[in-house]
């Protein structure tokens, strides 16, 4: 029997373990009937996005997915990103059957000061053994090894989640020795390692392959919340992760079969399956080897015949907006401050950041949304790739106080650092996951406690101590958004009593 093994990044985090692999490699990404992968509003999906994790400061992140399918169990892809690059901080694979809930806790090592995650849940994840319980450290391995902004494990504290249905365990074939050992028995999965091992525990090379061990394509049914609790100050921020489904002409379907094994190995369909410009069989300086862990992604087919880069640019253009509209609080008598989130999860597969040439590395053919060079709308500074082409609200008609007014066109009552001095009507977005605090200070520092991408919006008026804004958010092409998720989240206080208070961005797209 073989054993399954953690994410690159977390063995070497655990001291350079690793196991052989399989030699088989699947060759076939399908078994799907959908015709689309567009956003569900209400929640319920194949591909799950959690746009903001933090353990920075006091807080803490707890998460749950729910398998709301009373009929198929579910092999499910849960991968966390760095905030600065969208960097593989840890990754494993959880094993839901009909109806179950898997939660876990995201908080701070007190001596490495590196995220950890741990659960006591008895749903089956893999790889087998590893002290989620007692708590499982991210890894630093494939983060900025120099960042300009603290230190590697800084690096781990934020970003968000993937959480991607790869296939569904289903009792109705003939081998359901993978439905078996991940059903609750009285509350607990049996999680019997052969039985695992078996179906999991090496690539598959078509689809029928897959039926054979268990496994159909993914219905989806995944649902996600989350919630920020700041464990000083009392106060907690909370949501629901951003679902994309599966569907043909309109109705709920299957995706493709997308399994890979939690493994190190090679993945002969690689090039069939990420956009990813950092993954490579044959890594440059500053790529990294693909392993067989780092897929599925959020650009990996969905649908038949359709390539990564296609794939990777339809996700990007169905969460695109134009304009990001939110209110935000600062009033001094309740000590508010208001953090405003900028979350884009499918930017690494257009462009991200060579931390060894310190340029970013595109994607040629996922263009749509993010390009580079002159006129290009992102720039690299302080080793990170920034948008610097987003519209601050400086101008008539995008600021409001709570009464409808508004500063002339020119105000300059709206700073944002850092900015582009030759460019004073636009501002830059810098990483994955930014936080923008508006009046904060040192006596009121940012909400969520932000380090890695963090910027100030200071409001010098007044007037404008609350109200609402917009931002601009043009993508690379004429007409095109910007794949971004977020809110605004406010924290204030009563001098007694602290509250935390979320407000998803408005949009148009």
């Amino acid at each position: 029997m073989k054993k399954s093994t953690l994410a690159l990044s977390v063995i070497a985090a655990l001291g350079g373990l690793g196991f052989a692999s399989s030699a088989l490699a699947i060759t076939t990404i399908g078994g799907g009937a959908a015709d689309a992968l567009v956003l569900n509003h209400d929640g319920i999906g194949h591909q799950l996005i959690i746009p903001y994790f933090t353990v920075q400061g006091d807080n803490a992140t707890l998460m749950n997915i729910t398998n709301t399918d009373l009929v198929n169990g579910k092999v499910v892809k849960v991968r966390f990103r760095g905030a600065a690059n969208s960097d593989d901080l840890f990754d494993f694979q959880v094993l839901m059957s009909p109806g179950d809930v898997w939660t876990a806790t995201i908080t701070q090592d007190p001596v490495s000061k590196i995220a950890l995650l741990k659960t006591t849940d008895k749903t089956c994840v893999l790889p087998a053994g590893v002290a989620f319980a007692a708590g499982n450290a991210f890894a630093t391995s494939r983060v900025d090894p120099t960042p300009v902004k603290g230190n590697s494990a800084n690096e781990t504290r934020e970003g968000y989640v993937e959480i991607i249905n790869m296939a569904d365990i289903s009792s109705a074939l003939p081998a359901s020795a993978l439905f078996t050992a991940t059903k609750h028995v009285a509350g607990v999965a049996p999680c019997t390692a052969a039985s695992l091992e078996a179906a999991l525990g090496t690539d598959v090379a078509t689809v029928a392959e897959a039926n054979g061990r268990g496994m159909l394509p993914p219905s989806g049914g995944l649902t996600s919340d989350w919630i920020i609790l700041n464990q000083a100050n009392t106060a907690a921020w909370s949501g629901s992760a951003t679902a994309l489904e599966a569907r043909f002409a309109g109705v709920k379907s299957t995706a493709n079969l997308n399994f890979w094994p939690q493994k190190f190995g090679v993945p002969a369909s690689f090039t069939l399956a990420t956009s990813d410009p950092l993954l490579s069989l044959a890594p440059a300086a500053g790529q990294q080897a693909a392993q067989q862990y780092d897929l599925p992604d959020l650009s990996t087919p969905v649908l038949a015949g359709e390539t990564t880069a296609a794939r990777a640019t339809a996700t990007a253009t169905t969460l695109a907006v134009k304009s990001i509209t939110n209110q935000y609080v600062t009033s001094t008598d309740i000590n508010a401050v208001t953090d405003l989130l900028f979350s884009q999860p499918t930017r690494r597969y257009a462009v991200a950041q060579n931390y060894v040439t310190n340029t970013p590395a595109f994607n040629a053919a996922v263009n749509t949304h993010y390009t580079g060079g002159a006129g290009g709308n992102t720039a690299v500074n302080d080793r990170q790739i920034c948008l610097n082409q987003l519209i601050r609200p400086t101008s008539q008609n995008k600021i409001f106080d709570r009464e409808e007014t508004t500063p002339g066109v020119g105000g300059t009552i709206f700073v944002i650092s850092p900015n582009v001095p030759s460019a004073a009507a636009t501002f830059l977005i810098c990483g994955e996951t930014a936080v923008y605090s508006i009046n904060a200070g040192a006596a009121n520092p940012s909400a969520l406690s932000a380090t890695v991408n963090r910027g100030d919006i200071s409001i010098a008026d007044a007037t404008y101590k609350q109200g609402w804004l917009t931002i601009l958010t043009p993508g690379a092409t004429v007409g095109s958004g910007l794949p971004i998720l977020g809110g605004s989240f406010i924290r204030a206080s009563n001098t007694t009593v602290n509250y935390g208070f979320l407000w998803n961005h408005k949009v148009t797209r």
